[in-house]
Parts: structure tokens; C-alpha cells; sequence
């Protein structure tokens, strides 16, 4: 068992959990309730944190896991309107696209239609730039698995993307 203080987390944390909690629910109100929910499991699990991974990825298990049990009940179709404040890398070879506001909506727009944990895995690869090994912790699943579904997914975002310019870059036939 390690101590922490969870005002220090809440402090040092929260900017992070926040980005991932809004992007699962673009929604500020819900994405407070569920922060309010994450802290009030780690205030009352904090002696049972054992220290098997780091302090920050089991905030972000406990932020998924109440996210999923939110998405569960709020079934409403999401859709993205802002765009501006997100950044979305997509590692392609040695080049990096950091990509424009219109291509953040497509991609967000493409996550929010993914099932759980695919969507998850999109969002903290791409977003919250977690490792894989990170990410299977928060996820339960097996780094394996995460590397796998992240790059299979990341070949249909970059297939999205070309379709897009393709059809932006062919002129207008009668």
C-alpha cells in the first residue's frame, strides 16, 4: 500500500483526466460528474492502491471504468462540434501529420462511432499519447492486443483521411 495525498493528485491530475473523461463524453457537465465520481472511488480506495502501476494509470482505470459505466446508461449519440482545443498525432513512418481542425472532427467523429475499448484505446494513443503497455493496464487487456487494434484502426483513420482529400481534390463532373 502506498499513501498520497488526493488533493495532490486532484491538482496534478486533473488536466489530463479531464481530456479524457470530455473526449468519452463531449460533455463538460458529464465530464465533471464522472471526475467527481473518480475521486470520491479514489478517496475511498486509496488504501487498497497496492502500487502495481503507477498512481497516474490507475486514476485512468478508474476514470474508464467510470466512463464506461456513464456510457452504459447515457446512450445519446454524441456528436462533435469543437474541434479546437484537441490535438490528434498519427505516427506515420518517420513524419508526424499534426492535423487541422476540420481532420480532428473527421477522427473524433470516427472514434465516437468505435465500441468499447477500441474507443478508449484511440483515445489514449492518440490523444492522451499513451504507451501501449500504459494503455492495456488501464484497459485490462494485454499490451499485444493494444498494438494490434491501435494500428489496425490507425490504417482506417489514415484510408478516412485519403478518401476525404480525394473526393475534396476531384472536381465537380455534370
Amino acid at each position: 500500500m502506498l499513501e498520497y495525498d488526493v488533493g495532490s493528485l486532484y491538482e496534478y491530475y486533473y488536466n489530463d483526466l479531464y481530456r479524457y473523461v470530455y473526449i468519452m463524453t463531449l460533455n463538460s457537465f458529464d465530464t465533471e460528474d464522472i471526475l467527481q465520481n473518480v475521486f470520491v472511488k479514489v478517496i475511498k480506495g486509496r488504501k487498497s492502491f497496492r502500487g502495481e502501476s503507477s498512481i497516474k494509470t490507475w486514476l485512468f482505470a478508474i476514470a474508464h471504468n467510470e466512463c464506461l459505466t456513464f456510457l452504459a446508461k447515457d446512450k445519446r449519440k454524441i456528436l462533435v462540434e469543437y474541434a479546437d482545443n484537441i490535438r490528434i498525432t498519427l505516427g506515420c513512418g518517420a513524419d508526424e501529420i499534426l492535423l487541422q481542425k476540420e481532420t480532428v472532427k473527421i477522427l473524433l467523429n470516427f472514434i465516437q462511432e468505435q465500441e468499447e475499448p477500441i474507443k478508449s484505446l484511440l483515445i489514449l494513443r492518440l490523444i492522451e499519447e499513451k504507451a501501449f503497455v500504459e494503455i492495456g493496464r488501464i484497459l485490462n487487456k494485454p499490451d499485444g492486443w493494444c498494438r494490434v487494434n491501435f494500428f489496425r484502426m490507425k490504417k482506417k483513420m489514415i484510408d478516412l483521411l485519403d478518401n476525404k482529400k480525394e473526393m475534396k481534390e476531384k472536381p465537380y463532373e455534370k
